[in-house]
């Protein structure tokens, strides 16, 4: 039957062709049962051999016809009875034919569509042991495995992990049997794309395309089989070529997937659009295109697409979501919240909805709000028993590492150890990112020994865990162990690629500890261990950052600026360049032009926050000093060089008493600042500026007359 929705949802049921297979059927099966009648009566003289084989043949056919016919009728009506019946009806053709290997395969068949997983396995088995090459039984047995992938349920003939070797096995015997057979080739490719065997997946793949040349799909299959192992080029030159003469949607949108991969948006966007040109109905090659107009940082026109989407299909709310999020990144706040809202009442279970508030809230700056939501999601996921499938742990994991990481980002730093300790008793990866987030959190509260502490406790539990290792190493070179720490990190060093991390760990735990050869030559090691991009931007900003602690300006911006032509919208390079500037007081329009660039990419963190204020400072624009050294404070209230730069604006502006409470407060953050961070120029400049206050103060209390 075809089924269509009326305006209101309502379904409408017309006649398809198979209610009229179904009379057919039935005309059929009349036919066998008067045929069967005939050969039932009773007889002038004793049946022959002949005749007794012949009346078993109708017998077998006549039960086969009623078995096929329910067959029908389950698939048609969705009903469980009819598929027993099916069953029940091969078995008794079985009875009188039991030599034939089509009833078996079709009863096992019945099995597979009754949801009787094993006995369909079990009747496919038993009749390969007597005709190995049958190939509908391997055919079934295929697909059968193909199909419960990662689906069976206890008792069934092969836990899941065993389920794709045998997969692999039955269509590899397929193509054995039936070269030509390009659907089994196609599974067979896929199959070992699962099993992470794609040499053997391209094979297939290249011999399915020797059969059927022009196949979209296994073009589009061996595509994104390149993709999987980073030969993007080659998967777009293949779909380049077989899209030369009338390409179809689908190769088109295949072709776009690819430039997508390889980061080729704006040819992704433009085959995209030719894709959807040739099949307008297809909403989800709109999605994709959207989808692609994001990542580009096209907003506005992936705006226009997600509406359009809307209008086509208001009910979806993943489609609201899409708008909520790009309201979101463009700052219209209230229509990101409308467009949120929507969603959720389309979803209002969704998890993913209440994930995304907690972005839209902290996109305001509302830090509280999005911990209250996250907060909440928490309650609503925890379980008396905290008996949690994978899927739970692993969603559970993302919002409490979501939740610890503002508690730590507003100074809440037990209350986001709380969290992370959460994490602990959910599996193995949780427990050690559960253990690497606590360790970090105690080192930005300067709980240096409590971190050391938990670091230890980590390496109990995982004591091969290099991360762990790494991030004690570090602590040891904060907590002014050098030699340890730098013992540590170096036994992890294996001439493997990931000595990259370690060099680069090393680099900080010298520069730390301002043992700058030796943090150079650190980051010279891990520059031949980087990839173009983003690794080679982070080597280029660590040098920079060595050469402005060493206060070789020139060298420094050099490496600043070789970041920014490959990254322009690197907010901690803007920042550190900027604020190099500011404190130097030199290029002082081009630092605060930097600096504002940092601040619209991250509006609430507070150390970009507190550069663009210095950056107005020393231009002598004090209003806007203030307002962004106001802000940056109460991002940030533990960093004695913010508390120093409010006491000198204050003092600028004759506020003398309130220059003195920042100045008292900056000393007592750089009594508590561990002496690897502790700058003792700087130090002694606040000592010096307070005692100046003070005695100045003092003089003017003496010469104030009395009231």
């Amino acid at each position: 039957m075809r089924f269509e929705r009326g305006a209101k949802g309502i379904i409408r049921v017309r006649i398809h062709r198979k209610v009229w297979r179904l009379v057919s059927l039935l005309a059929v099966l009349l036919g066998t049962l008067l045929t069967a009648s005939a050969q039932n009566s009773p007889p002038a003289a004793a049946p022959s051999a002949a005749s007794t084989v012949a009346d078993a043949r109708a017998q077998a056919y006549y039960h086969f016809t009623l078995a096929h016919m329910y067959d029908e009728m389950a698939e048609l009506f969705r009903r469980s009875d009819y598929q027993r019946r099916a069953i029940e009806e091969y078995k008794e053709a079985l009875k009188y034919d039991p030599g034939s290997a089509q009833l078996v395969v079709e009863l096992a068949d019945a099995y597979r569509r009754g949801g009787r997983i094993r006995e369909a396995v079990l009747e496919a088995r038993q009749l390969l042991e007597t005709d190995p090459d049958n190939l509908a039984a391997h055919r079934l047995l295929g697909h059968i495995y193909l199909q419960t992938l990662g689906e069976l349920q206890p008792g069934a003939p092969a836990e899941p992990q065993q389920t794709l070797p045998l997969a692999i096995e039955e269509f590899e015997h397929i193509t054995r049997l039936a070269p030509g057979d390009t659907e089994a080739l196609l599974n067979l490719a896929r199959l070992y794309r699962m099993n992470n065997d794609l040499a053997q997946a391209e094979a297939a793949l290249k011999k399915l395309l020797g059969v059927e040349p022009q196949s979209e799909t296994a073009l589009a299959a061996l595509a994104l089989l390149y993709s999987d192992r980073g030969q993007y080029q080659k998967a777009i030159d293949l779909l380049q070529e077989a899209a030369a003469g009338s390409p179809s949607g689908k190769l088109l949108a295949s072709l776009a997937y690819a430039y997508e991969q390889a980061n080729d948006f704006d040819n992704a966007i433009q085959t995209y659009r030719r894709a959807f040109e040739q099949d307008e109905d297809n909403l989800e090659l709109r999605r994709r295109l959207a989808e692609s107009l994001v990542r580009a940082d096209r907003l506005e026109e992936a705006l226009s697409e997600y509406r359009a989407l809307a209008e086509v299909d208001p009910e979806d709310p993943q489609t609201q979501l899409r708008l909520s999020q790009v309201y979101r990144h463009l700052g219209r706040f209230p229509e990101a919240r409308a467009a949120l809202e929507k969603a959720k009442q389309l979803a209002p279970d969704s998890l993913e909805m209440a994930f995304n508030e907690s972005f839209l809230y902290e996109a305001q700056g509302d830090f509280r709000g999005a911990i209250a939501v996250l907060s909440e999601m928490v309650a609503r996921m925890t379980q008396a028993s905290a008996d949690y499938d994978e899927q739970e742990r692993h969603s559970r994991s993302i919002v409490l590492e979501r939740l610890g990481t503002l508690h730590r980002q507003t100074e809440a730093y037990e209350e986001a150890v709380q969290v992370f300790e959460l994490l602990l008793p959910l599996g193995e990866e949780e427990a050690r990112r559960g253990y690497a987030q606590i360790i970090e959190t105690q080192r930005q509260a300067r709980q240096f020994d409590a971190a050391v502490a938990r670091a230890r406790q980590g390496l109990e539990r995982f004591p091969e865990d290099a991360d762990l290792k790494l991030q004690l190493a570090t602590l040891l070179g904060d907590r002014g162990e050098l030699e340890r720490g730098v013992e540590l990190a170096r036994s992890l060093l294996d001439a493997s690629p990931a000595d990259r991390q370690i060099y680069l760990a090393l680099a900080q735990i010298y520069e730390r500890n301002k043992r700058f050869p030796e943090a150079e030559a650190a980051v010279a090691e891990a520059e031949k261990l980087s990839q173009p991009g983003v690794e080679m931007e982070y080597v280029h900003f660590l040098r920079g950052a060595l050469y402005e602690r060493q206060k070789k300006y020139d060298l420094a911006e050099e490496q600043f600026r070789k970041v920014l032509a490959m990254n322009p919208e690197s907010a901690v390079t803007l920042n550190y360049l900027g604020y190099m500037f500011a404190d130097q007081g030199m290029k002082l329009e081009e630092s605060v032009e930097l600096l504002e660039r940092a601040v619209k990419i991250e509006p609430y963190n507070g150390a970009y926050l507190d550069s663009l204020g210095w950056a107005y400072f020393r231009l002598n624009q004090l209003g806007k000093a203030e307002e962004y050294l106001r802000r940056a404070v109460e991002r940030i209230s533990r960093d004695p060089t913010i508390h120093d730069h409010l006491g000198d604006l204050y003092y600028k502006l004759g506020r003398l008493d309130l220059a003195e409470k920042a100045w008292e407060r900056s000393r007592e953050e750089w009594e508590r600042t561990p002496k690897t961070e502790f700058d003792s120029d700087a130090f002694a400049r606040l000592e010096a500026k307070l005692r100046d206050l003070k005695s100045r103060l003092a003089q003017e209390t003496q010469t104030k007359p009395p009231k």
